[in-house]
């Protein structure tokens, strides 16, 4: 491979490990010069997504735009965020960058699409409730969100910012409930909307892959995929 990528993460660190990690994984390689080239913003600074956009918290944008062109100058190519509640700025970060870019929210929405999913549950942030990222452009596609309650809503945040804090199991045990909750109520599937619900979940997206949505996997394939055609173009 040969087309840089570049990631703009840090929003978990976590997460944006497990995110390089699905990618190697995935990448259908025999030898080193055939992985994809990442580079990597892995800024655990960037201000809280969630705080900001719900608590008044300090604004985001300055960093992650920063962290952006940095990427850009550094030679990438195409750059994502591992990270949903970020892209509540995506419109803004797209229109000040030069290159290529893939947006998770996008990216599953656009999966949910194509297994035919009508109606789905969405695991995420409060910001990204909040905001409707999800909810809006599901509704585009014609299929239904199916929402947390306000005492399921608080587990899922609490799991996230367990996992956050390398306790892993603690968020599993959080959030798993919550999971089973929206299929018993209709869901088809789960988006796993926060990076970190993945890493928690990871045992259920194994074992129930047509019934995850995990946002991590869905944007590692997309990335693949955008590398892997760049090859196409080079043999043509």
């Amino acid at each position: 491979m040969s087309r840089k990528l570049g990631i703009l993460g840090g929003m978990g660190p976590l997460a944006t490990v497990e995110f390089m990690q699905k990618i190697i994984s995935r990448t259908p390689a025999h030898n080193d010069q055939q992985h994809i080239p990442m580079l990597v913003s892995n800024n655990p600074q960037i201000p809280d997504r969630t705080a900001y956009l719900i608590s008044n918290g300090k604004d985001p944008f300055p960093a992650l735009k920063q962290g952006m062109e940095q990427l850009q100058q550094a030679g990438a190519e195409c750059i994502v965020m591992p990270c949903n509640t970020a892209h509540y700025w995506y419109p803004r970060l797209t229109g000040c960058c030069k290159v290529h870019t893939i947006s998770i929210i996008d990216s599953v929405v656009n999966e949910a699409k194509h297994r035919h999913y009508r109606t789905v549950g969405v695991l995420a942030t409060t910001a990204t409730m909040m905001a409707g990222m999800y909810k809006t452009k599901l509704a585009q596609q014609q299929i239904e969100a199916i929402e947390t309650t306000e005492s399921e809503q608080q587990a899922v945040m609490n799991g996230i910012y367990a996992v956050k804090a390398g306790d892993v199991e603690r968020g599993k045990q959080l959030m798993k409930p919550v999971f089973e909750a929206m299929l018993n109520r209709g869901a088809e599937a789960v988006i796993f909307g926060c990076t970190e619900i993945p890493v928690a979940l990871a045992e259920q997206t194994l074992e129930q892959p047509q019934q995850c949505l995990d946002s991590l996997d869905i944007l590692a394939e997309q990335c693949i995929q955008w590398a892997l055609d760049g090859e196409a173009e080079l043999v043509a």
